[in-house]
């Protein structure tokens, strides 16, 4: 009876450490998602910054190469 009675609470034992490291690999893949969202919105933001910049750029180039007196 005892060896039964070990089995069974071997065998919960066993079920719970596993629902636990279920548990535990969840939190972590949802904490690397999270933390690849927040990186994709940086770097978007990042990007659209440095296209506006870049045009902004090129047309105060422009601009001022036209106005530049030709001697």
């Amino acid at each position: 009876m005892t060896r039964l009675i070990a089995l069974l609470l071997g065998v919960v034992l066993l079920a719970l450490l596993t629902l636990t490291g279920v548990w535990l690999a969840g939190q972590l893949l949802s904490g690397l998602g999270a933390f690849v969202v927040a990186a994709a919105g940086a770097l978007a933001g990042l990007l659209r910054f440095l296209l506006l910049a870049g045009v902004l750029c090129g047309v105060v180039y422009f601009v001022t190469s036209s106005w530049r007196s030709r001697t």
